[in-house]
């Protein structure tokens, strides 16, 4: 009797904690299924938002579209700021693909949505993301109001890498002589190469005056890292710079060879001659490229001394140099190169003749 009522008891739990179990998954599915169907909703409002603004954007760079903003849509500009964040950082792509008047339009979009006021409030925040999205937006500006200028500069100091190169090139889109300093002495934290693509909208003449006047007051470490930024930017430097620089760092063997891979006239061959002497192999490598670039008739046979250096790269520059030489055909060079005892010194001339038959040089 005892054992039927155990057993029936036993059943009426099992049962009862399999209707839990089932009403349990039946929630559980109905709440995914309305958190799905929530979801899918967001997504296609988020949509429908990106679609309206995108349109606005396209029709700001014609001249002749008249923009009226939806209230609702204005609303949510403003008080949304994901939403906003997307529209700057889609608005400054932009100007990536468009010129001239379709510029000017979307420069009267952003002052019709008071973008430049909006923005600065924006930037009351450290967060690095909000910030750089901010700094990009404001570099695409025609105009900048000083408050943008001083919280630009303010943002030198901020913690993050990013956030200094962006504010700073937001600067030097607006005033490169101002930023161009701030730039050079704060980024030697990126490699050369990105710095060069920011610095390829300075004029070339305030970024050779401004950088060759901190590399000689520098230190012997942010000297190279500024020279590797030059020698990328291919602009011209002084004969006067050039002697400043290996004055003023003569026991420096890097600061001397990235000295003379900048060198462009005639007028130092005296100095270059002197260097392709040197026990160096850096420095003699860039004298030796100086040399061939520059070389006038006397300067040949000390090519022909070079192409039987030690090193590989004295003598691949060195070969450059003698079959650059308008007044040598390649028939005679080799025809001396034959002659040579040094085996590697005519191999890399065969070489370069095989490179100059086939256009590399």
């Amino acid at each position: 009797m005892e054992s039927a009522i155990d057993s029936n008891q036993l059943l009426f739990w099992v049962t009862l904690l399999a209707g839990a179990i089932l009403i349990a998954v039946v929630v559980v599915f109905f709440v995914l299924f309305y958190l799905r169907i929530k979801n899918h909703h967001r997504e296609l409002a988020l949509k429908e938002r990106q679609n309206y603004w995108q349109q606005i954007l396209f029709a700001s760079c014609d001249p002749k579209a008249r923009i009226v903003f939806e209230p609702q849509r204005l609303k949510e500009f403003k008080n949304n700021l994901h939403i906003f964040l997307w529209v700057i950082q889609k608005w400054s792509q932009m100007h990536q693909y468009v010129r001239g008047d379709a510029d000017d339009g979307l420069q009267r979009l952003a002052n019709k949505l008071k973008l430049e006021t909006r923005i600065l409030a924006v930037m009351k925040t450290n967060d690095s993301r909000r910030l750089i999205a901010c700094c990009i937006a404001l570099g695409d500006m025609q105009k900048l109001s000083s408050r943008a200028v001083i919280r630009l500069s303010e943002l030198v100091e901020h913690k993050s890498g990013m956030v200094i190169l962006t504010a700073l090139r937001a600067l030097m889109r607006y005033d490169a002589k101002t930023a161009l300093p701030l730039l050079l002495k704060s980024v030697d934290f990126i490699a050369p190469e990105r710095l060069v693509t920011i610095l390829r909208e300075c004029p070339p003449k305030l970024l050779t005056e401004t950088t060759s006047k901190i590399i000689l007051d520098d230190t012997p470490q942010h000297a190279e890292y500024l020279l590797r930024v030059l020698k990328g930017m291919e602009v011209s430097v002084s004969e006067h710079f050039i002697k400043a620089l290996l004055n003023r760092f003569a026991s420096n063997e890097n600061i001397i060879a990235a000295a003379l891979g900048l060198v462009q006239s005639p007028g130092l061959l005296p100095i270059i001659r002197e260097h392709v002497k040197s026990p160096s192999t850096p420095i003699r490598i860039q004298a030796t490229a100086a040399l061939a670039r520059l070389a006038e008739p006397q300067d040949i046979e000390t090519l022909w001394q070079l192409v039987c250096d030690s090193s590989w790269w004295v003598r691949y520059r060195a070969a450059e140099g003698i079959f650059e030489q308008p007044s040598v055909s390649t028939e005679r060079i080799l025809a001396r190169a034959d002659g040579l005892k040094d085996e590697y010194a005519k191999t890399m001339l065969k070489q370069m003749s095989v490179e100059v038959s086939y256009g590399t040089l």
